[in-house]
């Protein structure tokens, strides 16, 4: 764990594997790693933030871009900012939805041939928590969560099939979503945290947004309860509901 970011994974643009490996990204992701994509495209250099990261079987992993606020639209300045949600994955095609001002959203999935694609992971994190779906705890201790966030530490939350949540489907491969979080609280001898803005998919690997994307806030608990509010983009009003799911908590032990 060096707290620093690592390139793990090199491919050239026939998606080839120069340096690193899928498994070794994959591995660091399971653990709760940041994960960041630079890439170079045509006039431009670009890294990736990933603000939700999805980790799957295998080598599974992708990462999903949950508040990307855009300003130009298919090569014009836009009159107005929207949202612009993106999934990556070692497989070359991304997931790209727009959200515009007045509702209307456009479905922009594509394969663009980037010229080179280089996969940082930054580990750094470590599950101070974890229990079931129920509350009941399986490893680590509640008490230490509850002292990282009374002491300021860094936090995000890894939620056990997590695609599915709109309907409550835990039927797909096994999983985990990490999560960035903004507000940890302790509540009723329970922690919780309001998350940032979160992206729920078709509970499959490979997913893609055109088969089920809803976007939202959660607010998971340590009781495993999850409150949501979920909406399909271009669909108002969100929708709040509460489901129950396994899930762990870590704590940053380096920045």
């Amino acid at each position: 764990m060096s707290g620093g970011w690592e390139l793990a994974l090199e491919q050239d643009p026939e998606l080839e594997v120069v340096s690193g490996s899928a498994s070794d990204v994959a591995a660091a992701v399971r653990r709760g790693a940041d994960l960041r994509l630079f890439m170079e495209a045509r006039g431009y250099d670009e890294t990736l933030y990933f603000q939700q990261v999805y980790s799957g079987s295998g080598n599974a992993f992708a990462g999903l871009m949950s508040h990307h606020h855009s300003y130009a639209h298919r090569g014009e300045l836009a009159e107005q900012p929207y949202f612009s949600f993106f999934r990556y994955d070692t497989g070359g095609a991304f997931s790209q939805v727009k959200w515009m001002p007045g509702g209307s959203v456009f479905d922009e999935q594509q394969t663009f041939a980037y010229g080179v694609y280089r996969w940082y992971v930054c580990d750094r994190w470590r599950v101070v928590y974890e229990h079931d779906e129920q509350g009941r705890a399986l490893a680590g201790d509640l008490d230490e969560l509850h002292e990282a966030i009374r002491t300021g530490r860094s936090m995000k939350v890894g939620v056990r099939q997590f695609h599915g949540l709109a309907t409550d489907d835990t039927s797909g491969p096994e999983q985990v979503s990490f999560v960035s979080v903004m507000q940890p609280l302790i509540s009723e001898g329970h922690a919780g945290a309001n998350c940032d803005f979160v992206l729920d998919c078709a509970p499959k690997w490979p997913f893609e947004f055109a088969e089920g994307l809803h976007v939202g806030m959660i607010w998971p608990r340590t009781s495993g309860q999850i409150i949501c509010h979920l909406v399909r983009p271009g669909e108002m009003p969100f929708r709040r509901f509460e489901v129950q799911r396994a899930m762990q908590w870590l704590i940053a032990d380096v920045g």
